[in-house]
């Protein structure tokens, strides 16, 4: 009775020990620590595993698989890049002297390709608020804070717009003038001008 009983209690303990060791295979095995080969092995090299029942555990693969049994790759991540470098924020360099709380000196003019806007989006809720009307003194930039205002310099004349939209679009332009904007420095067209940040 008692011999019984032992060879119960020692065949329990073999099966905890195969289960719990299946286990910690499995788990290695998925997360691609071992591979399912070596994993196949070193269950089968435990002691007492062939006497033991060991139904969870896959035979091991015979071969690798073909590559045109693979998934084609989509080709997303190429649109993706595309898309970025179109995208590209412009990065707006702080002035390195003479500036404080925001504000530039003379020295800080930089020039910058630009574009206009208009026609067509009069009536449009501006992505800072309010609506795009013909008479506007806005700007559009891709990531200055809304509210910052700008002053602008082409052909002589002068004049101080506000970012209140997002834009432009296309690649090689740093901002896009409202009409407004573009009016008052009769401005047409893609062109450079010249412009410093007043504040943020």
């Amino acid at each position: 009775m008692k011999v019984a009983s032992k060879r119960r209690t020692g065949l329990r303990a073999v099966i905890a020990v195969l289960s719990a060791t299946a286990t910690v295979v499995a788990i290695l095995t998925g997360t691609g620590v071992v591979p399912s080969r070596v994993a196949s092995a070193l269950v089968a090299e435990i002691p007492g595993a062939e006497s033991a029942a060991v139904t969870d555990v896959l035979p091991p693969a015979m071969e690798e698989p073909k590559a045109d049994e693979l998934r084609a790759p989509s080709g997303l991540d190429v649109a993706d890049a595309k898309t970025s470098a179109r995208l590209t924020p412009t990065v707006i360099a702080r002035p390195s002297s003479g500036g404080s709380g925001g504000r530039v000196t003379a020295r800080g003019w930089q020039s910058a390709r630009v574009s206009w806007y208009g026609p067509g989006f009069y009536g449009h809720t501006m992505a800072g608020g309010g609506q795009l009307t013909p008479t506007s003194m806005v700007v559009a930039h891709r990531s200055l804070p809304f509210g910052t205002r700008i002053q602008f310099s082409y052909k002589g004349r002068k004049v101080t717009a506000v970012v209140r939209d997002r834009g432009p679009f296309v690649g090689g332009r740093v901002f896009d003038l409202g009409p407004g904007t573009a009016k008052a420095l009769h401005f047409s067209g893609v062109g450079t001008v010249n412009y410093r940040i007043i504040s943020r």
